[in-house]
């Protein structure tokens, strides 16, 4: 089955054709191929998943196995345009090294998240249902992430918020962003 997703259309958009790209926490490939496809890029990628690492290298992607918390010391400063971080960075422990890394490993930190402040997320925090996950769910502990809160985490490594994209279904959200975007999308830089 494949579903169309805004915000993996969105990121293709915002990076330039023949790019140097990382794409950290890749999964099975899927953005890197619409690149690769779309933008002609030279396209690299890092997953934790040995399923994903072997569904990316079947698409003919060059994809390594790795902890993206552990740094990015095989990669050498500037040796990218972009770097990409997709709906990964409520899953980190340690955000804050995992975004410092890709500034300087990249030009670009390209960052994209579900907006916890959404109407919806906040109406269910309100009514005693949680923000997330539950607790018998299965899936893996998620951070939650307001656009304000990513505003701060960003001044505070010293990044500069160069491009913001805000999304809710299908639709790019221009106003009140805070309360109707269900996912946003950053491009920072040093």
């Amino acid at each position: 089955m494949n579903t169309y997703r805004l915000d993996l259309e969105t990121i293709v958009g915002l990076v330039p054709e023949g790019a140097r790209v990382l794409d950290l926490g890749c999964g099975d490939g899927t953005l890197l191929a619409q690149l690769v496809t779309s933008r002609q890029v030279i396209a690299r990628g890092v997953e934790l998943s040995e399923d994903n690492v072997r569904a990316s290298i079947a698409r003919g992607l060059s994809v390594r196995h790795g902890n993206i918390e552990e740094g990015l010391a095989d990669y050498r400063e500037d040796a990218f345009d972009y770097v990409i971080l997709s709906q990964t960075l409520a899953y980190l422990d340690h955000p804050s090294q995992v975004v410092n890394e890709m500034l300087r490993v990249g030009h670009y930190a390209v960052i994209s998240f579900e907006n916890a402040g959404h109407w919806k997320q906040r109406l269910r925090s309100i009514l005693g249902e949680g923000n997330g996950s539950t607790l018998v769910s299965h899936e893996p502990r998620q951070r939650a992430i307001t656009l304000n809160q990513f505003g701060i985490f960003s001044r505070q490594l010293g990044a500069h918020i160069e491009k913001a994209v805000f999304l809710s279904g299908s639709n790019i959200v221009q106003s009140q962003p805070a309360l109707r975007a269900t996912n946003a999308i950053f491009v920072l830089s040093r």
